[in-house]
């Protein structure tokens, strides 16, 4: 077995890069985050269904056309002057929506839980919930407001933030190993 001293140039573990941030996955909100999206998800996800032989029609889309130039007021609105939410090999980030100005971060490794927060009214329409990020002490270390399909964007975090600490765990093992 081999003690050879790496070089600069390798890896100790191939594939395994810890200096580089990547981009795992980005995220913009759902216009759930504002009051004009809830309101509007309220509204429309409250309209009774009416069936009628042989229909199925909904009355909720007649509301929905009246709102749906307000909501994609919302919608460009969000995309130019919003935020995006960022997942990283290192940190979840929370960024402007367009410049990428950091609005606030937290390392990975500084995640104990995600949790996915119960809908908020009108939120359960558009299928987006908050997903919050907490420390061991249970604490809340950031928000992350309306995000569609909370549930993958959670597993996301969860798995990047293992990799990293699995990453880490390992080259600090080969480290301590020196050169015998």
């Amino acid at each position: 077995m081999s003690t050879a001293t790496l070089g600069s140039s390798q890896q100790a573990i191939p594939g395994a890069e810890t200096r580089a941030e990547r981009t795992v996955i980005a995220r913009w909100p759902s216009i759930a985050s504002t009051g004009i999206g809830r309101a509007i998800g309220s509204l429309v996800g409250s309209a009774p269904r009416v069936r009628l032989p042989g229909l199925n029609f909904n009355l909720a889309l007649a509301p929905a056309l009246l709102l749906a130039p307000i909501g994609a007021a919302s919608y460009m609105a969000l995309k130019l002057i919003g935020r995006r939410y960022t997942v990283t090999s290192k940190r979840v980030l929370i960024q402007g929506s367009l410049t990428k100005k950091l609005l606030a971060e937290v390392p990975l490794e500084n995640i104990a839980e995600v949790a996915v927060a119960p809908y908020r009214d009108g939120q359960e329409f558009f299928q987006a919930a908050d997903v919050v990020l907490q420390s061991a002490a249970g604490d809340e270390l950031m928000r992350i407001e309306a995000v569609t399909q909370p549930g993958v964007f959670r597993q996301n975090i969860l798995e990047s933030r293992d990799a990293l600490v699995q990453v880490q765990d390992a080259l600090a093992t080969i480290e301590a190993r020196g050169d015998g």
